[in-house]
Formats: structure tokens, C-alpha cells, sequence
């Protein structure tokens, strides 16, 4: 057998555990976080950082080709997400990070899809991670939305409100009415209310892009920043005094620190004292 073929083979009999899943999307949403993921692509220094990580702290031989391979069935399980939350019968608790179904709907998509069942009507842990490691938009939460996902947003909203009622009816958003003849109307007006809401919604959005640009025009603030760095816990003040210190002097990490969630910024800061000897 060659080596190439050895190494595939290596590959795939590599086992994942739990807490190395999570290890993996924290570091890789780290890695996001610090600009090291081109395009849709992570940099293979990304890869063997993940590699060396989970080496050390689980004790096996985990190679930076176990994680391109194991991000490939991330990114089917962010697929089977993003499939389900766009069937009809299921709906989305945005705070529970939760894909939620009445018991019938719920039967039949086990049954067909018996696999579907840890996705539904059960919080999907990691789904913050999950997103920005494998998903096109930054999640919502505790992660921000970047300038391009609202204006994206935008335009669909705005596309939305002059479909033709054929192109809607057939995504299942109106029924179809006919008249008493055999012709069915092809558009249907919309009621004054109706096209408020629209634009109202619209309006919305815009003034959420407006609040993006003023505050990337602002740059951080140093004094949000010191708050938000010296109240993470497990580390004396001087330790994040100097962490402070580092970020305040790189408006870019400082932005990625910001956007992080308490257990990445711990994360970060692990890495940042192992580094800089503290």
C-alpha cells in the first residue's frame, strides 16, 4: 500500500470524541476570528494548530489531515441544519439555538430520516462555532453580524416584496385563489398594511447598517475593551492588565476578542499567556 493511500486510511480510522469535536470548532472559530480564514478556507497553519492541540491534551496522533477530514462531516451536519430549518412543519428558537417540530412532524421526519433526530426539538450545541467555522453567515447571539450579512439580508427582503405570485405560491408562502373562469390572476396586490410592514422592515435593517458603519468609524473603545478583558475570570489582574496592553495595540484582535463568547475569550487568553510565558 502506498503512502498516500496509508495516509487516507489513517484518516478516516481516526475516532472523535465529543469534547475534541468542541475543541476543534473553538479553535477554528478562533483561527475565523483572527482573520486567518480566506474565502471559505482555513490556512493548513489553522490545521495543524487544531492537530497539535488535541494531541497534547487527549494523548493520540491526531494529524492535520484527521481535521480537513473531520471538518467535511461538519459541514454535512451544518447542511442537515440549515435543510430542516427550511422544511415546512419546523420552526427556529433563536435563544435555545433550537430546531423545533410538533410530535407529528417530529415522527415522520425520524422515520424517514432516522439520523435527523439529534437536530430536533433539542438545543444543537457548538451552533455559534459551527457557523462561522462552516456557515456562509456569522451567526446572530453572541457572535455579530458582519456589514455584508445585513445588506445580504436586505436584498432578499427587498427582492421578496416584488416576486410575481406565481414564484411565491410555488415556495408554498400564498395559496392560489382563482376566479369563477378558468384564468387564474398571475399577481396579487398586496394590502397598504402589507406594503408598510415591508417597508418598515426594510427601514429597520437599514438603520442596523448605518449603527455597523459607526461603529466600525469609531474603532474600539479602550475603555469597553479593559471592562470586558479584566472580567474574565481565572486569571490575576496583572495577567489581563497585559492582555489588555497587547490588544489595545491591535485594533483587529481587539475587534475578534470583542465578538467572542466568555469560553472563547478564556480560550484565547489560555493561548495568549502560554505564548507571551505568563
Amino acid at each position: 500500500m502506498g503512502k498516500g493511500k496509508e495516509k487516507n486510511v489513517a484518516s478516516k480510522q481516526f475516532r472523535w470524541s465529543k469534547p475534541m469535536h468542541t475543541l476543534l470548532l473553538e479553535i477554528l472559530a478562533d483561527e475565523a476570528a483572527k482573520g486567518n480564514k480566506p474565502s471559505n478556507t482555513f490556512k493548513p497553519a489553522s490545521f495543524a494548530l487544531v492537530a497539535k492541540s488535541i494531541s497534547e491534551k487527549f494523548g493520540v496522533e491526531c494529524v492535520p489531515d484527521h481535521v480537513n477530514n473531520h471538518l467535511q462531516t461538519i459541514k454535512s451536519m451544518w447542511n442537515i441544519i440549515g435543510t430542516l430549518r427550511k422544511k415546512c412543519g419546523f420552526g427556529w428558537d433563536e435563544n435555545l439555538r433550537m430546531i423545533t417540530c410538533d410530535k407529528k412532524v417530529y415522527d415522520e421526519e425520524v422515520v424517514a430520516n432516522p439520523k435527523h433526530e439529534q437536530y430536533l426539538n433539542k438545543k444543537i450545541e457548538m451552533y455559534d462555532e459551527m457557523a462561522i467555522v462552516v456557515g456562509k453567515d456569522m451567526a446572530t447571539g453572541s457572535f455579530a453580524k458582519s456589514f455584508t450579512d445585513v445588506v445580504q439580508h436586505d436584498n432578499i427582503l427587498d427582492s421578496d416584496l416584488d416576486l410575481d405570485f406565481d414564484d411565491v405560491s410555488s415556495k408554498g408562502k400564498y395559496v392560489a385563489s382563482s376566479d369563477s373562469g378558468s384564468t387564474k390572476r398571475s399577481h396579487r396586490k398586496r394590502s397598504r398594511d402589507d406594503s408598510e410592514d415591508g417597508y418598515n422592515l426594510i427601514s429597520e435593517k437599514l438603520g442596523e447598517v448605518a449603527l455597523a458603519l459607526q461603529a466600525l468609524n469609531k474603532g474600539v473603545d479602550a475603555d469597553h475593551l479593559y471592562q470586558e478583558v479584566m472580567k474574565v475570570e481565572g486569571y490575576d489582574e496583572f495577567m489581563l492588565a497585559t492582555a489588555f496592553d497587547h490588544l489595545n495595540g491591535d485594533e483587529k484582535l481587539a475587534r475578534g476578542f470583542l465578538v467572542k463568547n466568555a469560553k472563547l475569550r478564556k480560550f484565547w487568553l489560555d493561548n495568549f499567556f502560554k505564548n507571551h510565558g505568563n
